[in-house]
């Protein structure tokens, strides 16, 4: 840690050009995910608004929950989505504070605006970032210590 930065410095200017390994393979696979993710959800987004843009907003929305919960296969992939849903709000929060990770609110809140693959790839894709940075964190000083201070074989310094 640089002196006079907050501690979570090092894993907010952590990029992907930095993470190596399995890291980087995580990130990317969250990343990628988001983006279709994204891209498929905006798509039947669109067509749905096109489709009811007589409707007006209020009306959109109206006809968006109607369809929804409209029979019982929707009322039970509905169901399952905001219990899922709720389930991953309550991991996101424990892991946002685990690994410092602001703005938690964000990313439950986007489900069910942007959708739900979008918004916990995103959050995966910070969390791994995070993981990431601590990693590099902690293996810096060890490797220091080991090469540095460890007495070697023949050596006076037997502390």
């Amino acid at each position: 840690m640089t002196e006079g930065r907050p501690a979570t410095w090092e894993a907010d200017a952590m990029r992907l050009r930095d993470v190596r390994g399995e890291d980087r393979a995580l990130c990317t696979l969250y990343g990628l995910s988001a983006i279709g993710g994204c891209l498929v959800m905006g798509t039947l987004a669109v067509a749905f608004v096109v489709r009811n843009a007589g409707a007006g907003p209020i009306g959109v929305i109206g006809n968006f929950l109607r369809d929804a919960t409209g029979n019982l296969a929707s009322q039970f992939i509905y169901a399952d989505l905001v219990l899922i849903w709720a389930l991953l709000g309550a991991y996101m929060t424990v892991e946002a504070r685990r690994y410092g990770i602001r703005h938690v609110w964000a990313y439950i809140v986007g489900a069910p605006v942007l959708a739900l693959i979008v918004s916990f790839c995103l959050f995966m894709y910070v969390r791994q970032l995070r993981i990431a940075a601590r990693r590099t964190e902690h293996a810096a000083p060890r490797t220091a210590l080991t090469t540095s201070h460890a007495p070697t074989r023949g050596s006076d310094d037997h502390h």
